[in-house]
């Protein structure tokens, strides 16, 4: 399996999970608020009675949009109604301002992969995050889970750009790969992967959530695999044996022109 867009691919996943589960129900007339103590209004008007403050991820059913535009204070936007689907003020039919309210068919979740400047990324996705605080829905991972992932990518990519280790050449990669057999160092290692770097319990199985190795909690278990491997018995693909009969194998690819290891994967007892 290609890693070199794993995470890009579980967010896909994700999003056509999402995408499914709401289908059956006309997508189109569904919206989520964003921010945070949005009143929502009797009337389409700003002194109206307020049934009290939607939060950020609250569901809503979209029941009507107006042609023409209000301003209210600093914001100009539509006055739309709707019927609140999740939260403190689930079933109550009002109003909200559009400006609070996400196009109709985008969900949170859709969010994150937004192309962001990288020097800036961290403060985008800490910004989506409070602005998205009662979002519940997703799939294998929670709304939070994916944010706080990307926040550690991000980190990982900047420190990368400051600290960069390039290894222009394939065969660079692994002769250096190799040296930590009888010398293994967390850092040097680290220098290595890539920053989405992924464990799967087998070549072609399935794939536990992608971590970047400085952050990984098997640290101890990956230096005790390398330590084992046999050198000598490494093919094309970065695979090696080990002498209890294991074979794990280290993927490799290029991205930026540049070689790194995405993740590692033990082999199947039938596989070759």
């Amino acid at each position: 399996m290609n890693k070199i867009k794993i995470l890009s691919l579980i967010l896909i996943l994700l999003l056509i999970y999402c995408k499914n589960k709401t289908d059956d129900s006309d997508t189109e007339s569904f919206a989520f608020i964003r921010g945070k103590n949005i009143h929502l209004r009797e009337s389409p008007d700003q002194k109206s009675k307020s049934f009290g403050f939607l939060q950020g991820g609250n569901k809503v059913e979209i029941i009507s949009v107006p042609d023409t535009n209000t301003k209210v204070g600093n914001l100009e936007g539509k006055w739309i109604k709707v019927t609140v689907l999740s939260g403190k003020l689930e079933k109550i039919t009002g109003y909200v301002l559009s400006t609070f309210i996400l196009d109709m068919g985008t969900d949170p979740m859709s969010l994150i992969n937004k192309d962001i400047e990288i020097s800036k990324r961290k403060d985008y996705l800490l910004k989506l995050k409070s602005e998205f605080k009662e979002y519940e829905e997703g799939g294998l991972y929670t709304f939070n889970e994916l944010i706080d992932f990307e926040i550690l990518i991000t980190e990982c990519k900047i420190n990368r750009i400051a600290n960069s280790t390039i290894f222009k050449e394939r065969e660079t990669l692994i002769r250096d790969f190799r040296t930590l057999q009888e010398n293994f160092n967390h850092s040097e290692f680290e220098k290595m992967t890539s920053c989405e770097f992924l464990w799967a319990d087998g070549c072609g199985g399935n794939d536990f959530l992608p971590y970047p190795y400085f952050s990984y909690s098997g640290k101890d278990e990956m230096k005790l695999i390398i330590e084992s491997l046999i050198v000598d018995s490494g093919d094309k693909d970065n695979c090696y044996r080990t002498s209890d009969n294991k074979r794990y194998c280290f993927e490799i690819y290029k991205d930026d022109e540049k070689y790194q290891i995405s993740g590692i994967c033990q082999m199947q007892t039938n596989q070759k």
